[in-house]
């Protein structure tokens, strides 16, 4: 045995030395060719009359995730994502550039994003407009989220051979009930809320009519405002994107079948030009690149804001803004996820500076863990009872254990599609004792209780405890709807009204009270500063810790993905991503009391 024991002891640690010496070369390299960098080069050039090239890569998010060192090994890939907030500053820094003339939309690479972040940049681009410098999309072609963006563009260019098209939202999910019949396997479900939706793949076959409604209700807000926007960019009868849509095969019949003249008789696009008959458009406009002839003279907004971007004087009191993006769950967590003890040390960093004077949280979540949603909750309650004011500001989603933390803030800012509410609470157990008994496999034993040993895989749950269990569900339900209801000032019967796990859109939250509103993040952080009576401030984002390894990783995944073409997902391996989201999904269940407050009602990149 003690051969078997050491074995694996110098196995482990064979392979600790490896990831060792793989990572410090990994660092070595990296910081040669940094040093490297700084040593043979200033700032970008930038010549007179060129283009700010914005070229969006993957999803736009309000903070990147992490990245996973055994993913990255194994593909060389990491997460595909675009801040928001740097598309934003690079629009705004470029509009008073001089030698900017112009800005160059080429969306081959952008997997899309949801409405309110689409929105803030097709404000971004407008706002750039207004400067008297044009804006020329000049991709391949457009689907939804592209044509968004380059509506509000000047000119709208096509490759002949590709479409510019918008199909309209969609919210749909894979089924797992039969398949778990047919393994044996038990789903036991507790939950309080009539459209809380969150479990149903696991005890239904299809969706069921209160999942259809809550889902139906934002889609179509956010529908409106879609084709709304494009057709007052564009200056199309109102109307028009739903008649192209609702009538597509009599559309494409008069543009012979062409999905490019279709989209340029129907106004959508300006002109249909082949690559080089592009590229050699765009020379026209700012001249050759010198180091590349037959390209037109840009840079790439990632490259302009290392270029460009320089911090702001800092005064002296500040208004600490705190971003949380994803899944909420127990404990600790990486970007991309919220780990209620990794927020509950942001908010102490913020406590422990003496010039922060109010604190911002910037929440793109559809919730998670009832009990760590509740923990973040209360440490921003003490902040306030310590004289700090908290104001919440809501991005694409604020729902379910998204707005829990966020109830009991002393103002509320979303942007008019920013889903909200799904104020409900559920628990999921799943435990194979019908399975097994199948297979002859059987789990028994003793107890000094009832309820010792009352949750198990192989025995199921005890009759007993699963009470107890709704019970608890039960009262987190109450205490979601006491929660808002002081927060929000309302009565209890008021919020238990517009709860039950119910989604809104940002709009109709201010007409029933749940925020106060409408605005993005520096509406609320301006709030935050009148509600602290600063006149003179500065933003402080305060960030969670990078380690040295999460900094290797995310320059040399970006090294990469600058290199890689796109790669298009077939329908198998969008069915494989939806199944492994639904498994990731179980996956994040860390609650210790089983509960949790989860929008799944809610959408996600993956709609567009």
């Amino acid at each position: 045995m003690s051969y078997i024991k050491r074995f694996f002891k110098v196995l482990w640690q064979a392979m600790q030395t490896a990831q060792t010496v793989l990572f410090g070369g990994l660092a070595l390299g990296l910081a040669i060719a940094l040093i490297i960098g700084l040593l043979t080069s200033d700032k970008p050039d930038i010549a007179d009359g060129g283009a700010l090239v914005l070229n969006p890569s993957g999803f736009l998010v309000e903070q990147k995730s992490a990245i996973d060192p055994q993913q990255f090994l194994q593909t060389g890939e990491g997460p595909d994502e675009t801040l928001v907030q740097d598309l934003v500053d690079a629009l705004n820094i470029a509009k008073t550039d001089q030698r900017i003339k112009l800005v160059i939309l080429n969306l081959d690479n952008f997997n899309g994003g949801l409405m309110p972040h689409l929105e803030l940049i097709a404000d971004a681009i407008s706002d750039f407009r207004e400067s008297g410098k044009k804006v020329i999309a000049a991709s391949f072609h457009y689907e939804q989220s592209d044509l968004f963006l380059a509506a509000h563009a000047d000119e709208i260019l096509l490759n002949p051979e590709f479409a510019a098209l918008a199909e309209g939202f969609g919210a749909y999910r894979t089924y797992y009930k039969t398949l778990l019949d047919n393994f044996d396997v038990s789903v036991n479900l507790f939950k309080v809320g009539k459209y809380k939706s969150a479990a149903e793949p696991y005890f239904r076959d299809s969706m069921s009519a209160e999942d259809k409604e809550a889902r139906l209700e934002y889609l179509n807000s956010w529908w409106t405002s879609y084709t709304n926007a494009i057709e007052q960019a564009r200056d199309l009868e109102a109307g028009a994107i739903n008649q192209i849509a609702n009538n597509l095969p009599e559309q494409l019949t008069s543009a012979q079948g062409n999905l490019a003249q279709l989209a340029l008789d129907t106004g959508l696009v300006d002109k249909l030009l082949s690559a080089r008959e592009t590229r050699e458009y765009l020379v026209s406009l700012t001249g050759e690149d010198e180091q590349t002839p037959g390209s037109y003279r840009g840079i790439e907004f990632s490259q302009y804001l290392q270029s460009e971007r320089t911090p702001k004087p800092q005064e002296a009191d500040k208004i600490a803004v705190i971003t949380v993006v994803g899944s909420i769950i127990d404990g600790f967590a990486d970007a991309g996820t919220i780990g209620s003890r990794s927020v509950l040390a942001l908010i102490d960093k913020a406590r422990q500076d003496d010039k922060v004077k109010a604190i911002v949280l910037r929440v793109d979540s559809g919730g998670g863990s009832k009990t760590a949603s509740e923990v973040i909750r209360r440490e921003l309650q003490h902040a306030q009872e310590a004289g700090i004011p908290v104001v919440a500001s809501m991005g694409s989603v604020a729902a379910s254990g998204g707005y829990w933390i966020s109830a009991t803030a002393d103002r509320i800012f979303a942007h008019p599609n920013t889903i909200t509410g799904s104020i409900g609470i559920f628990g999921l157990i799943p435990t194979f004792e019908k399975t097994l008994s199948r297979y002859g496999i059987f789990g028994d034993g003793v107890g000094t209780t009832n309820i010792a040993g009352a949750i198990s895989l192989d025995r199921g749950i005890d009759p007993v405890y699963a009470e107890l269990i709704q019970l608890n569900i039960e009262g987190g339900y109450q205490q979601f709807i006491e929660t808002v209801a002081s927060g929000r000032d309302l009565s209890v019967e008021q919020v238990d009204a517009i709860a039950q796990g119910r989604v809104w859109t940002g709009s109709k939250a201010l007409e029933i009270g749940l925020i106060d509103e409408i605005g993005g993040l520096q509406d609320a952080v301006s709030s935050a500063a009148e509600l602290a009576g600063l006149e003179t401030y500065s933003a402080w984002h305060i960030e969670p810790d990078v380690s040295n390894r999460e900094k290797i990783l995310r320059e040399l995944t970006s090294e990469i993905a600058a290199t890689l073409p796109a790669r298009e997902v077939d329908l198998i391996g969008q069915l494989l991503i939806s199944i492994r989201k639904d498994l990731d999904f179980y996956g994040t269940l860390n609650d210790p009391m089983h509960s949790y407050v989860i929008c799944e009602s809610c959408p996600n990149p993956a709609l567009q």
